[in-house]
């Protein structure tokens, strides 16, 4: 019988359960080549482990820090999951940072491991690593265009996951042992605000990241076999925290996109019940359906235009603009399924919210307190910490 999830401390701990009680369930999918390929619980548990060993192959301790590079995608998941499993705090970084704050980043939180996605992100972390004194060892995730690279501080994922397998101790703590030595008071995310070089970072316990899943899902109320899709980068404490921790606690299916180019596509073809988003989503949704009604007949603009309107009314007009306009426009962003948005950070601007209205859609600010009182004072303090500190 699987525990509830009250009972966990830390994410690790939460994930192990998971995996245990659900082993052939789908937790996330990734479009590779115009296939939708899922991963399975077991799978992902199997993926966390062989990081987690390859992480104390280098005797990497409780507490300390590894980053992660990447675009929002399964193996940036197994390397932030990896971390945590192996006792060791995660720092996300975004993608688009420069390299002076990649490395003012790896310097700060003193990285051993930095986990990087291909040979663009590879190139930051090359030029800044002779600066990052505790830098040991880098992670490459996609080895695209590296095959002939070498070097003695870099690694492939697999040989790196390979590595681990082959310097296994018999006599060290076995993984579920590791996972239960960590405690709920240990650092497990370091934050850090885009483009800041003076910035310190920000830390949030396991604790800390419990009780905020707890809350949101309360709050929420996903539920197992809801779908997402991920948009944002794993930087972004909506999509890492409030997102995919968020996700794998109530088993809900991530998506990950194919690519940035194909996110309309991907969203069509997900057609997700849950989506986790920012204020810049939905306004580039509200954008992109305002330039085709722009472009549309004078009749199909004007039909749009009413609808709009009317959808922002109660009753048989409602009702109307919704079967002749609304419906399609739903169908259309792939937002048909959809019944729980909510976004986190800078709020929405006045005529993306009130057109999203329109359309149906509540979208909850997460990380504002919520009417029905259930973000009790540590969360909103958390959300507070995490978003505008």
């Amino acid at each position: 019988m699987e525990l509830k999830s009250a009972t966990t401390a830390t994410i690790p701990a939460m994930v192990h359960q998971r995996a245990t009680a659900h082993p052939a369930e789908t937790v996330l999918r990734k479009k590779d080549r115009g296939i939708w390929k899922a991963v399975s619980w077991a799978e992902l548990d199997k993926k966390v482990r062989e990081i987690s060993q390859g992480l104390k192959a280098l005797d990497f301790d409780h507490g300390e820090c590894a980053a992660v590079v990447s675009e929002t995608r399964p193996e940036s998941v197994y390397a932030d999951l990896g971390i945590l499993a192996a006792g060791g705090a995660s720092v996300a970084i975004h993608p688009d940072e420069e390299a002076h704050q990649v490395g003012h980043i790896l310097r700060a939180t003193g990285c051993r491991v930095a986990f990087v996605e291909n040979e663009e992100q590879l190139d930051k972390v090359l030029s800044v690593r002779a600066e990052c004194n505790a830098l040991a060892r880098i992670v490459i995730l996609d080895m695209k265009g590296l095959r002939e690279f070498a070097d003695p501080q870099c690694t492939s994922l697999a040989d790196f996951v390979a590595a681990g397998a082959s310097q296994a101790n018999a006599s060290a703590p076995t993984f579920e042992e590791t996972v239960a030595s960590i405690a709920a008071d240990q650092p497990a995310v370091i934050l850090f605000p885009r483009g800041d070089a003076g910035d310190m970072g920000r830390a949030l316990t396991h604790g800390d990241l419990v009780h905020l899943v707890e809350k949101a899902r309360v709050m929420l109320g996903t539920r197992p076999g809801d779908e997402r899709l991920a948009v944002l980068p794993m930087s972004d404490v909506t999509e890492r925290v409030l997102g995919l921790y968020l996700a794998l606690d109530s088993r809900v299916v991530s998506n990950y996109l194919e690519s940035a180019e194909t996110a309309t596509e991907n969203l069509q073809e997900v057609q997700p019940t849950v989506f986790g988003a920012n204020a810049d989503a939905w306004e580039r949704l509200h954008d992109r359906i305002t330039r085709a009604a722009n472009a549309a007949t004078p009749l199909q603009r004007g039909l749009y235009r009413w609808a709009v309107n009317a959808g922002k009314l109660s009753g048989p007009i409602r009702a109307l603009a919704n079967l002749l306009v609304l419906r399609a426009v739903r169908r259309e962003l792939g937002l048909n399924k959809l019944r729980l948005a909510y976004i986190g950070g800078a709020p929405m601007a006045p005529a993306a919210e009130g057109w999203a209205r329109a359309l149906g859609f509540r979208i909850l600010r997460i990380d504002q307190p919520d009417a029905a009182g259930t973000a009790d004072v540590r969360y909103r303090s958390l959300m507070q910490e995490a978003y505008y500190a």
